[in-house]
């Protein structure tokens, strides 16, 4: 096995748009995920896993495949990382593997394409009593379809406001902790730009639009998907809570910029405040180091609820078409999710809200652990699955709600444009 370690936080997926399948036909006999076959009656020795992730997987795919080896002398486990970080990206490959032949037994799935694999290829569901009796269960749900879990959830997240403190102060503008709603973030940027004379306030929609979107909604207490699978952020609540982008465009506050442009706007000091994901903490803390104080809060709401945010990250998916593959695929998951597995995955190089209480705790005890790092080891909040769109229109949709966010940070009218876009997801997933 080959395996390079990553030191540096492995990124956030992005929404770009790339084309996640060319056969996105339903699942056939062909293509469905055989069960976990007995795994006494299957030899170790002669079986060989490959498994297929991206490079924000690594090390704890290396405590994972050690495990293994260890408990099946003799099994080969083929788990070289992915060049990307980016799981649409992985997504790609993986499913141009798939149709050249090269079908992996395990993949890490970002959480908002879970619907397309369940949807397309027909994944194991998980063996969840396997898992660890400390694994943080409440997490499965970000993992499940009609009941079922397809996905274990392993490096989770969830949408954030990073704020520099130090411009609030020399804005006196208040504290990062008072900012509950859109009309406390627009008053505190409006004095930040009074004072810097620059825009102040980053949320980028050249990534992650669709999760940020589900994030206002959802917090304010709305509905993004209704449960005949259309989309269900035309109301008013949803109206309002996608207004943010409007609302800082009209008043000069949005800076307009892609994701890397505004991470080192921030890290930088140029802007007080970025919408991001709880992963990128570790990232800021390593960039940012001492320059100024800032801090890691929830993200804002229009009306001030704090509604559970979609989970973000990333999880495994059992796809062997082998029955005793699949056996020891199912145990390889299991070992992801151990403690040991969950502390590389959250450690010191992330800041991934830790699966496994035990693993949490040892992370919390280490000496030198920040405050913004704390918040994201000890977030406990209700999260839910990531989209849910069919998933065979997933790509369509997450780039249709790109777009609808890209025309919304041009100061474009709320309520029609949510309106359009609402009727262009509504034609592609069938409900038009």
């Amino acid at each position: 096995m080959r395996l390079t370690r990553v030191t540096a936080l492995a990124g956030v997926a992005t929404a770009a748009t790339l084309m996640l399948t060319s056969c996105s036909e339903s699942p056939d006999n062909q293509s469905v995920a055989a069960a976990a076959g007995d795994l006494s009656q299957c030899n170790a020795a002669e079986t060989v896993l490959n498994a297929t992730f991206a490079k924000q997987g690594t090390d704890a795919m290396a405590v994972a495949v050690a495990q293994l080896e260890k408990k099946y002398p003799g099994i080969t486990i083929n788990a070289e990382p992915q060049t990307t970080t980016n799981y649409p990206e992985l997504s790609k490959g993986i499913v141009g593997d798939i149709a050249v032949g090269k079908r992996p037994d395990v993949i890490m799935s970002g959480l908002g394409q879970l619907r397309f694999w369940v949807d397309t290829y027909g994944p194991a569901t998980i063996d969840v009593d396997s898992l660890s009796p400390t694994y943080q269960k409440q997490f499965l749900g970000a993992g499940t379809v009609d009941g079922k879990v397809y996905l274990a959830p392993a490096q989770i997240s969830t949408p954030a406001l990073m704020v520099n403190q130090t411009l609030l102060d020399r804005a006196g503008a208040g504290k990062a902790s008072d900012i509950k709603n859109y009309d406390d973030m627009v008053a505190a940027a409006k004095k930040v730009t009074a004072t810097t004379g620059s825009p102040s306030v980053s949320i980028p929609t050249n990534t992650l639009t669709d999760w940020f979107g589900q994030g206002f909604v959802q917090g304010a207490g709305g509905t993004f998907i209704n449960e005949d699978g259309s989309a269900g952020f035309g109301d008013a609540t949803g109206i309002e809570a996608l207004s943010i982008w409007s609302t800082l465009a009209k008043d000069g506050l949005e800076t307009n910029v892609n994701e890397q442009d505004a991470t080192a706007n921030f890290f930088s000091g140029k802007a007080a405040m970025m919408v991001s994901t709880s992963s990128q903490i570790a990232n800021f803390r390593t960039n940012i180091g001492d320059k100024f104080d800032w801090e890691a809060v929830d993200l804002p709401t229009f009306n001030g609820q704090d509604g559970a945010r979609p989970a973000g990250g990333n999880g495994w998916i059992v796809l062997s078409d082998d029955s005793c593959r699949a056996g020891f695929s199912q145990e390889l998951v299991s070992a992801l999710l151990s403690k040991e597995a969950v502390l590389a995955a959250s450690g010191a190089a992330f800041s991934y809200i830790p699966v496994d209480t035990d693993a949490a705790k040892e992370l919390l005890s280490a000496p030198g652990v920040t405050k913004q790092q704390q918040w994201a080891w000890t977030y406990d909040k209700p999260l839910t699955p990531w989209g849910g769109f069919d998933g065979k229109t997933t790509n369509q949709v997450t780039d249709t709600i790109a777009q609808m966010g890209q025309t919304l940070q041009t100061g474009a009218d709320t309520a029609s444009t949510v309106k359009q876009t609402v009727e262009t997801i509504n034609s592609i997933v069938g409900q038009g």
